[in-house]
């Protein structure tokens, strides 16, 4: 993407002075502060019809073209500006966009859902400015950005994630910075994490058989490295018969529930929302919603990200028989078990090194998810831990890894170890066919 030009930007914000002074003389109804209905999809056809037709009169009345960019690129411009959320607009309606970070109000960085991160061609007016159209988008949900809340957090229509934070907290001359991430309903599927690259079709296969056949794993990794996107996919992939329950925060980011040709529901899903409140009757933690999940016969609980004392429940969970996934934040697979064993001495304070052979015991795979190259999302290896109580000690064996290039070229990914006859015992036990056994290695 080529950056717009400053005087881009200039021409554009005098443009805007000009239509706003127009439309305030001639049509004033048509200038309003409060959360625009458009940028919402709430706006009325005529109104939105009227407001852009009013900006084109301005613009060929006074000649106020911009040379090198379209008439119709610039109304556009200008009506978000007034009715929208400005240069934010069209970036919060793209499906090809993961997150939107404002690092300050000249230099905006776009995630995209491959995993790459380029830089927007555009910036704000100002950081006045940038700050306006920030709080601009957080009203809309109740949300407030000022001297006296520096920081916002919260959720957006359609679920999305919103972190805002202004002066004194970051510089002054930076205006706003945000990160707005983007939630959608996912519809990639095991065979798109293989086209990807991010894991190869051995790996793929390695991790529908766990939780198809009652192994708990847990998928660990930095944020936007793929943990969820590969949670999603494997538990997309199971039979229609295997009943889901899958818990989140405050946001729904899985959508498992598939229909027919008739519309109707083909597998066995519940989705369930974790409501934070003040209110301490009415606060439902994800933790409530974990223990309540066993009332409901599942076969997988699905946690989508460990990060509280949830994660004591889901330990408690997964070592009384149930198949619980879940992701969580980690540098590494083996920190994994560490981070789940920290999370758990919020909830009760015991020894450390019995919360840590707990966490292995609860999850005994870990999948690890980075991005090594070119921001690409790879897992970067799986692992099986083997816990000995009577002796308090762990051993991790990594069972597929991707090994990168020497000369800094494209890795390969590669089996690195048999996993455990314990581990195929357990897979034994809860169904799992032996020829399908067969097919991955495993320890005599």
């Amino acid at each position: 993407m080529a950056a717009m030009s400053s005087d881009y930007s200039d021409r554009l914000f005098a443009l805007l002075c000009g239509v706003q002074e127009y439309i305030s003389r001639y049509c004033p109804s048509l200038i309003s502060e409060g959360a625009p209905a458009a940028a919402a999809g709430r706006e009325d056809a005529g109104t939105g019809e009227l407001l852009r037709s009013y900006i084109e009169q301005y613009i060929r009345q006074n000649g106020a073209d911009i040379p090198g960019v379209g008439r119709e690129r610039v109304v556009e411009r200008l009506y978000n500006e007034m009715a929208g959320y400005g240069i934010l607009t069209d970036y919060l309606k793209s499906d090809d966009i993961e997150e939107i970070n404002i690092n300050g109000w000249d230099d905006i960085a776009l995630t995209l859902r491959d995993g790459r991160i380029v830089k927007s061609p555009e910036r704000f007016f100002s950081p006045t400015h940038a700050e306006d159209i920030v709080r601009r988008l957080l009203r809309h949900s109740g949300m407030i950005l000022d001297s006296a809340m520096p920081l916002s957090q919260g959720h957006l229509p359609g679920n999305n994630r919103v972190t805002a934070v202004k002066p004194p907290l970051i510089d002054e001359d930076r205006g706003v910075a945000v990160s707005i991430r983007l939630l959608h309903n996912s519809e990639i599927g095991l065979p798109e994490i293989i086209r990807s690259g991010m894991a190869s079709a051995e790996m793929v296969s390695f991790l529908r058989l766990l939780a198809r056949y009652g192994v708990s794993f847990v998928i660990a990794g930095a944020t936007s490295s793929g943990k969820t996107t590969l949670l999603g996919a494997i538990l997309g992939d199971m039979p229609s018969d295997k009943r889901i329950f899958t818990i989140e925060s405050g946001a729904r980011e899985l959508s498992l529930i598939r229909r027919g040709p008739d519309g109707r529901v083909t597998n066995n899903v519940v989705h369930t929302i974790s409501r934070p409140s003040e209110n301490e009757k009415q606060n439902i933690r994800q933790e409530d919603l974990v223990v309540a999940s066993l009332r409901y016969n599942p076969d997988i609980v699905c946690i989508g990200e460990m990060r509280d004392v949830e994660a004591y429940a889901a330990v408690e969970a997964a070592m009384t028989g149930h198949t619980v996934v879940s992701t969580v934040h980690s540098g590494s697979g083996e920190a994994a078990h560490t981070r789940i064993a920290l999370l758990c001495q919020r909830k009760f304070p015991i020894d450390f090194s019995t919360s840590m052979l707990q966490a292995a015991e609860a999850f005994p795979v870990v999948v690890y998810c980075g991005r090594p190259e070119g921001h690409s999302r790879r897992v970067m290896d799986i692992t099986e831990c083997q816990s000995d109580y009577s002796g308090g000690t762990r051993r991790y064996r990594c069972l597929y890894r991707y090994e990168l290039s020497p000369d800094g070229g494209r890795g390969r990914f590669v089996p690195a170890a048999p996993a455990s006859p314990s581990l195929r015992k357990r897979l034994a036990e809860h169904g799992a066919p032996p020829g399908l056994l067969s097919q991955f290695p495993f320890d005599v």
